[in-house]
């Protein structure tokens, strides 16, 4: 059984800048893991654990390379 006291020291919690939610960064991330917002699920990178600093991933730079793509080929 996992004791959830210790679970929640380890935890440390980061404001999402779309919404202003909660970003839980618990003792079992990594650096280059994804955490997501709780409130509006955007997903972050740990660029950093010591200080953290989360890097959004944002959908546009995603889908920005297939637009791309398609744009070349719409003539």
């Amino acid at each position: 059984m996992i004791d959830r006291d210790i679970d929640e020291e380890d935890a440390q919690i980061e404001e999402c800048i779309v919404c202003g939610g909660d970003i839980i960064i618990d003792g079992f991330c990594e650096e280059d893991d994804v955490v997501y917002c709780n409130d509006c699920e955007a997903e972050y990178l740990i660029r950093s654990l010591d200080p953290i600093r989360l890097k959004l991933l944002s959908e546009e730079d995603n889908d920005s390379d297939e637009d791309d793509f398609d744009e070349e080929y719409e003539d």
